[in-house]
């Protein structure tokens, strides 16, 4: 079997992950990778079996990849992808792509210009759980609603001072956007948004709540507060039947005699990181087929959860006065 030569760029936790996914699948092979710092690509290169390149360009030249990984960090996502799309090569870009609407939407125009396939790395969409538990939903009838809490545990996350500021700053878009986008994987394309933001410590607004009409007639709610000890849920509301998922990674269903059902994981799931394998499956795809599944997102419907985020984190109201911080 012919495989799939795959360039990766970035070396750290992720590249791992990926990698990781990638051996497992027969038909895709990690050919060369390269990093800002070499000491982790040459660990990882050679666990996998794969040559270490001091740069991009000798990455291509020599490594002949017909696909490219860009696992770099946050506020490095853009300027790498920026000097990719000369190449013209199939990329996976992983989440966010970009700190801003406006800087995601640099990136779409170029893999316009230069027709570049993209897959941006919205890893929940692929959530076993997730598609089971909408066949949950859907064999009993519509979707009627939709809560997601996407609450942040922003001082964990400015203790640790892994992200620099430029990151931190823009928070709602590097990360918050993993469960906005969920809005739009459950809901559709939301019609009408009525929400409310405020601040009290982040200049973006760190407390949210929303109310979202979605083209296909459900009703969401969104709400996040970064400040308060809780964690990410959703909860899906159909024809008497409820499906929840908190953690994400573990779903159940309860019927209208109030029983409760357990929402198995692919094994792929359990193995992996969550997500990861069906995710890097889809990518393979992209780049012998040249198009994605109905529900994976590129740069254009990465762009669409910009927006959606931009939307909800606007008009932001200034509480900083009236709370001291623990």
């Amino acid at each position: 079997m012919q495989k799939t030569p795959i360039g990766i760029i970035g070396a750290g936790v992720m590249a791992r992950r990926h990698l990781e996914v990638m051996r497992s699948i027969e038909w895709m092979m990690p050919v060369g990778i390269t990093s800002r710092t070499k000491t982790k690509a040459q660990h990882l290169a050679t666990e996998f079996k794969c040559a270490v390149f001091d740069d991009i360009e000798a990455l291509i030249k020599y490594s002949h990849p017909e696909g490219l990984m860009v696992l770099v960090s946050e506020d490095q996502t853009v300027q790498v992808v920026e000097s990719l799309m000369p190449y013209r090569l199939p990329l996976f870009i992983e989440k966010p792509a970009g700190l801003s609407p406006d800087e995601n939407l640099r990136l779409v125009q170029l893999a316009k210009e230069y027709a570049v396939p993209t897959l941006v790395g919205f890893n929940r969409r692929f959530y076993s759980v997730f598609h089971k538990g909408i066949e949950v939903i859907r064999q009993h009838g519509p979707l009627m609603g939709i809560t997601v809490e996407g609450h942040e545990r922003m001082w964990l996350v400015r203790e640790r001072r892994r992200f620099s500021e430029k990151v931190l700053n823009q928070w709602i878009f590097a990360n918050s956007v993993h469960t906005i986008d969920l809005l739009r994987f459950f809901g559709g394309e939301p019609t009408r948004i009525m929400s409310l933001a405020h601040r009290y410590f982040e200049s973006r607004g760190d407390q949210f709540a929303a109310v979202i009409e979605f083209q296909e007639g459900s009703m969401g709610i969104y709400n996040a507060h970064w400040y308060s000890p809780a964690g990410w849920r959703v909860i899906l509301y159909g024809n008497g039947v409820t499906v929840e998922f908190k953690p994400l990674e573990k779903g159940m269903w309860i019927d209208k005699h109030l029983n409760s059902h357990e929402i198995v994981p692919d094994d792929v799931d359990i193995q992996f990181k969550p997500g990861f394998f069906r995710q890097m499956e889809t990518f393979g795809a992209l780049i012998k087929e040249g198009r994605l599944k109905n529900f994976a997102l590129d740069l254009e419907g990465a762009h669409k959860t910009m927006l959606l985020a931009q939307q909800l984190s606007s008009n932001v109201l200034d509480k900083s006065l009236e709370i001291k911080k623990v």
